[in-house]
């Protein structure tokens, strides 16, 4: 039998490895499937888009990236006219990223051009099993999340609300 038909049963390591082997397949055609930008630079603008005006340091960690990485994708993203610094009001010496207005359209036709996609390519499912997909996929970031800030906690000792060790 499946793990489908066994309700309640906890799955094999078999069955938490073809998961596992699905999931990645789903994500490298994710990645075949982008033409630009980079993931690390559409995460920043989307998150710029959510967040609004931020430093640096501060997106670093809500990418979960290292601030030389973040760096980069903004450096390349300033360069193309989409992001621009601006210093920040509650400290001079600092600064701020913001969208452009070009930024925000990009970030726009971005999240469009997504959602064609996904309803080309999911147009035909039920759509209470999308909705299951969505509620279970959901539930799997909320849970995905928690692990890596746990190990990020082991690796760097707990941290403040600000962010801070």
């Amino acid at each position: 039998m499946s793990g489908d038909q066994r309700p309640g049963e906890h799955l094999s390591d078999e069955e938490f490895s073809e998961l596992g082997k699905t999931i990645g397949m789903l994500f490298q055609r994710i990645m075949r499937a982008r033409k630009e930008p980079e993931g690390g630079q559409i995460s920043a603008l989307a998150m710029l888009a959510k967040c609004g005006p931020i430093r640096s340091g501060d997106l670093a960690k809500e990418l979960f990236l290292d601030q030389s990485t973040v760096s980069r994708h903004i450096a390349h993203l300033e360069a193309s006219g989409l992001v621009e610094k601006v210093a920040d009001p509650d400290d001079r010496r600092a600064t701020q990223l913001h969208l452009t207005d070009l930024g925000h359209k990009y970030v726009q036709d971005f999240w469009h051009q997504r959602i064609e996609a996904m309803r080309e390519g999911l147009g035909h499912w039920d759509p209470e099993d999308l909705r299951t997909l969505k509620r279970l996929m959901g539930r799997y970031v909320e849970d995905f999340g928690a692990i890596i800030a746990k190990s990020h906690e082991q690796k760097n000792g707990p941290t403040t609300e600000d962010g801070n060790t």
